[in-house]
């Protein structure tokens, strides 16, 4: 009866933490849209489980003796302690600490970077024009770009980069890419701060691309903060 009672407890706790992250929208924080779905049918399964798991356990309660066992505490805790810290950690966006510049030759692009129409560009799809094309082929053309601000101690007062991260899956593969941008107040500009950069690609003293903005608006953070490619 023990048995079943923690296993039904066990999978109502995990489902009621699914349904929780799901309805507040911190899910999406972790994961692509398109598993909402599953995770809903995932919730709705572990809480039919649960509920044939209790109530199994409570037909029972005449036929067995209740016994708690240490081990059975253990075992409680070992199951327990994950759900809580789950509880407890609420799901943010990855943002400009997560950001690896280092590992700018490992990254991926997908098919879905090579766009054609300058004026639909994302972010992503602008790193790879800036990553792959001629710095004077794409000079001059406009670019509209929306993602977060990242700006190292170092950089200059009018220099900043542009960030957004690509999710295929998940998190755990998540690419993050970046624009260089000139713009002359970007040292006013806060880390992880949402912004609008409209201007046009330039060519920076090293000879690469670079955004020469016109315009730096800041925004709310998007509902979707990744790019999916």
């Amino acid at each position: 009866m023990v048995n079943q009672l923690a296993r039904g407890g066990a999978a109502a706790a995990f489902a009621a933490l699914l349904a929780w992250r799901l309805a507040d929208g911190t899910a999406r924080n972790l994961v692509q849209g398109w598993y909402v779905p599953i995770l809903w049918s995932t919730a709705l399964v572990l809480l039919a489980l649960a509920a044939i798991a209790i109530a199994t356990s409570l037909r029972q309660r005449h036929t067995e003796r209740f016994r708690l066992r240490p081990v059975g505490l253990v075992a409680a805790a070992f199951i327990a302690l994950p759900l809580l810290l789950a509880a407890l950690f609420q799901p943010r966006p990855l943002a400009s600490t997560n950001l690896d510049l280092a590992a700018t030759a490992a990254r991926q692009f997908g098919t879905s970077a090579a766009a054609g129409d300058p004026a639909t560009r994302n972010l992503y799809q602008w790193a790879y024009e800036f990553e792959t094309a001629d710095p004077a082929a794409i000079a001059g053309l406009p670019v509209d770009v929306v993602g977060f601000v990242y700006r190292a101690s170092d950089d200059p007062a009018d220099r900043f980069r542009i960030a957004r991260f690509v999710v295929a899956c998940c998190i755990a593969d998540a690419q993050g890419f970046t624009l260089p941008v000139l713009w002359k107040d970007a040292s006013t500009l806060a880390n992880d701060r949402w912004v609008r950069v409209t201007g046009r690609v330039g060519t920076g003293p090293d000879g690469q691309p670079i955004v020469l903005a016109a315009n730096v608006d800041p925004i709310e953070a998007p509902q979707n903060p990744y790019i999916y490619p």
